[in-house]
């Protein structure tokens, strides 16, 4: 890193930048982002933090998609996402979950819509 002048920081915040997130997140009301499992490692640089860290500095609540969670609330919060919806929280078989994850991600997503997306687009 000397040698090269190099800098070491998260992956997501080198997609981030390259995507212009920033300047995409200011024109959203929403940011969904995702996560296998929103756990402790999340909260160690996973991408979904690295997205509400951004998403946060463009003034926008986050919320996350992910097919287990093992953060509390206040967790969560603390991360900078508002809510999780987890498939595990409509099918606590977690085999059903991969083999219905297509019908599942539909009714959370009509879920996080009615919770977070009320009063129309825009």
């Amino acid at each position: 890193m000397a040698f090269l002048h190099a800098e070491l920081r998260p992956g997501i915040d080198y997609l981030l930048g390259l995507l212009g997130f920033g300047a995409l997140a200011g024109n959203a009301r929403l940011v969904i982002t995702g996560e296998g499992s929103l756990d402790e490692q999340s909260l160690r640089g996973k991408a979904p933090i690295g997205v509400a860290q951004a998403a946060a500095r463009a003034g926008v609540p986050v919320v996350a998609v992910c097919g287990r969670r093992t953060l509390s609330d206040a967790e969560l919060k603390a991360a900078g996402i508002e809510a999780a919806y987890a498939l595990t929280d409509l099918e606590p078989d977690q085999d059903r979950c991969m083999a219905e994850a297509g019908p599942l991600l539909e009714r959370l997503a009509a879920r996080l819509a009615a919770d977070h997306l009320q009063g129309g687009a825009g």
